[in-house]
């Protein structure tokens, strides 16, 4: 009775074993299928993703944009586009540049681009005659991408805001220059003041056009009169006037055995 009684416990221990065993696979299984998923997830937010598409950029030039946006660099790239879709750039020049790229080996930072140019607004209805089929290989990795130009079209009328606040504030300089040219005609050689820039940056500049107004103004200016009017150091002061001499040669002096007696006078 008793070897039958060690017999069914172990039976029964066995049994156990293998159901333990077997769960114990099976919790095994399920997290190295978890560990390999958890990799492929990792793999794939910092592996390299080399995308292009088209754009039309500067209100007129027709681009191809390649641009990694992935997380790590992108090696060894290289672009082909089909052929038939190459029989719509005009230049035979460009023709054979776009065709190289199928042996080039670029290379593209994390969240670099490089624009390949198509042309202009002008070469628009010929390169759309033909979809173009691009294919990307680069660090083992492949990408295939159709880009149909016809769906783009209705951007040739679209005027990018950038654009618009570049070409306003070109025209402001422009109207800047030639009002600036009139003005000075105006003001002609023989006035000097033109010369003089009023800085809000500096202190220096502003105490010079200070000084240069009141040798203008006043009757009889010295370094010790502006020194005490403005509140300054007579070396200061006369620094400012030997600057305004020499320099911007808008001011002279007469000879004195002081320094700071000497009487300042506008050329």
């Amino acid at each position: 009775m008793t070897d039958w009684l060690m017999v069914i416990i172990t039976a029964i221990y066995v049994v156990a074993t293998i159901i333990i065993c077997y769960f114990n696979g099976k919790s095994a299984k399920a997290a190295k299928i978890q560990t390999d998923e958890m990799i492929r997830q990792y793999n794939l937010a910092n592996r390299p993703n080399v995308t292009i598409h088209f754009d039309i950029i500067r209100s007129g030039l027709l681009c191809f944009i390649i641009e990694n946006e992935g997380a790590s660099p992108a090696h060894n790239i290289r672009i082909n586009i089909n052929r038939d879709f190459l029989k719509g750039v005009n230049e035979e020049v460009d023709k054979n540049r776009l065709e190289s790229l199928a042996d080039s080996e670029l290379y593209l930072a994390s969240k670099q681009k490089i624009y390949i140019l198509l042309g202009g607004q002008l070469e628009f209805s010929k390169l759309a005659q033909n979809v173009a089929e691009i294919d990307i290989s680069y660090d083992g990795y492949e990408e295939h991408t159709t880009i149909d130009l016809n769906q783009y079209g209705m951007m040739l009328v679209y005027s990018s805001p950038l654009e618009d606040i570049s070409q306003h504030m070109k025209k402001m300089k422009e109207n800047d220059e030639r009002f600036q040219k009139k003005l000075l005609k105006c003001v002609g050689e023989e006035y000097p003041v033109q010369n003089i820039v009023v800085h809000s940056e500096t202190i220096d500049e502003a105490n010079k056009y200070k000084i240069f107004k009141a040798v203008c103004c006043e009757r009889k200016v010295t370094t010790n009169f502006l020194a005490e009017n403005m509140g300054l150091e007579k070396d200061y002061i006369l620094q400012l006037l030997i600057e305004l001499e020499c320099v911007d040669r808008l001011v002279s002096h007469f000879n004195a055995d002081d320094d700071y007696e000497a009487e300042w006078y506008r050329k």
